[in-house]
């Protein structure tokens, strides 16, 4: 493995199955509490509200009813930036809960972001059932991150959001983090890849 391949994709990767309920949980409250709940619920299709709006907390949901919440989420018509703000949120109301380690992580002193980087496989493990993360160093403050084999990053708002959620798990070991898409491709496995840079 080449030294600037910090993690790479993992050896067998199968798609994307099944999304924690916690994560659309924290999401509708992000939305409720931003006023676009109803909006949402209007078109969010009605065969998915009872898998989503009754959802409870810690257990897995089939990938197709989080593909119909993200989608629901894009049809708002909301900035790209104001998508990413969203998914930031996300990320304060579950870190306890799904992102435990790396907030451990983030208290310990001298810590820095390639300190956690080498973990991202499992915390999205936590989150989402399937897929794959690699990680590519680039420079001292900079990194590549590429997911696969997740259908839902064919959702501009998923792809926000993530960002939203990564940098702020970034942001907790340095003073400033920033995520940019590169590349996405629906037909290379449903690959997805982000720039990371941190002052």
């Amino acid at each position: 493995m080449p030294d600037d391949v910090l993690l790479p994709f993992p050896e067998a990767v199968v798609p994307v199955r099944h999304m924690r309920s916690t994560l659309i949980l924290t999401s509708l409250h992000s939305l409720r509490d931003a006023g676009y709940f109803d909006r949402y619920a209007e078109a969010l299709p009605l065969e998915h509200h009872g898998a989503v709006l009754n959802a409870v907390a810690g257990v897995w949901i089939d990938v197709a009813h989080a593909a119909a919440h993200y989608t629901a989420c894009d049809t708002l018509g909301l900035s790209s930036e104001r998508q990413m703000e969203l998914g930031r949120e996300t990320f304060a109301r579950t870190k306890g809960a799904i992102y435990g380690t790396g907030v451990q992580l983030a208290q310990t002193a001298g810590v820095t972001p390639w300190t956690v980087l080498p973990h991202f496989q499992r915390f999205w493990l936590r989150g989402l059932d399937g897929g794959g993360v690699q990680v590519v160093k680039l420079g001292p403050k900079e990194a590549d991150i590429s997911v696969r084999d997740c259908s839902l990053v064919r959702i501009a708002y998923f792809r926000n959001a993530m960002r939203g959620i990564v940098t702020g798990m970034l942001a907790l070991f340095c003073r400033q983090a920033y995520l940019r898409e590169l590349a996405f491709g629906r037909a290379a496995r449903d690959l997805v890849c982000l720039r990371a840079q941190w002052a």
